[in-house]
């Protein structure tokens, strides 16, 4: 499989700005979109070998682990959670969102239509009217990138895979970001925006690029709003308080037992017994 090289990734971020700061800002944001990317990767093919029949042992052969470490793991992770609780103002950016590709004679809801969607209301409005998106740039961008709009349909088109697979993953953002609350699972645009800005091959990400848009701003502005990777930090004295968390599997004490703590992290006896796993595979 052909990759992206090391010289392709420092000449695009080089040849985007020439801020030392801006760029150093950029590397971070890349870094990080190719792990969550890598992960969402994964979790895909595993839900799929899931579905096509196979055992958790035959999975995880293929990872390198024990099958109680594979279903540990990804058992929670690859669950479908489409069609998520979604906040009203996100329903309404949905709505439009169809509408757009209703106007664009297509026969699937992109994620280039989610986007121009969410400039109808919301904190991703906000965040992308700031940032000097207009749903008119991203409809002649999508023009440009994805060919010119087809004679409008009347029926509402199907979310296409790369729509849900977005929706799916800002449910997990939510839940991520409230774990404990009542309303963890419902999705406001925020998430979303995060999800579309943050996913490097969708053709939401695509308009962006297209327009200039920088993603790092965006992931600045949602920082008041989600947090893509939380943790819980150590409480001074070391104390397990009931609502800690493993920094690898989330799970909180009550639901993993005893957690050890370490510089900023805890981790509880399952990923302890995974990270084994995972050594004795690789000696």
């Amino acid at each position: 499989m052909e990759g992206v090289s090391f010289q392709e990734l420092v000449g695009r971020i080089e040849q985007s700005t020439d801020s030392p700061l801006q760029r150093l800002d950029r590397s971070i944001a890349l870094g990080e979109e190719l792990a969550v990317e890598a992960d969402r990767v994964t979790d895909h093919f595993v839900r799929q070998a899931r579905e096509g029949g196979e055992s958790w042992t035959s999975i995880g052969d293929r990872l390198g682990v024990s099958k109680q470490a594979a279903r540990m793991r990804f058992a929670e992770r690859v669950q479908p959670t489409f069609p998520p609780q979604l906040r009203p103002r996100l329903k309404a950016c949905l709505d439009q969102a169809q509408r757009e590709a209703q106007l664009d004679g297509s026969s699937e809801v992109g994620t280039h239509h989610l986007l121009a969607g969410l400039l109808a209301e919301g904190v991703a409005a906000a965040i992308l009217e700031k940032l000097g998106v207009t749903a008119e740039a991203v409809r002649d961008s999508g023009s440009r990138l994805f060919g010119p709009p087809l004679p409008a349909v009347d029926h509402v088109p199907p979310m296409s895979a790369e729509a849900k697979c977005a929706l799916d993953a800002a449910a997990q953002i939510a839940r991520t970001n409230a774990p404990d609350s009542d309303s963890g699972e419902v999705v406001g645009t925020e998430h979303l925006l995060g999800v579309l800005a943050l996913d490097p091959g969708s053709r939401a990400r695509r308009v962006l690029n297209d327009l200039d848009v920088d993603v790092a701003a965006i992931k600045r502005e949602l920082n008041c709003y989600v947090t893509f990777n939380p943790r819980r930090r150590r409480r001074r004295g070391g104390k397990v308080r009931s609502d800690s968390a493993c920094s690898f599997c989330g799970r909180t004490a009550s639901e993993a037992g005893q957690l050890v703590a370490g510089p900023g992290v805890w981790i509880c006896a399952s990923c302890v017994s995974l990270a084994v796993d995972v050594i004795k595979a690789s000696a």
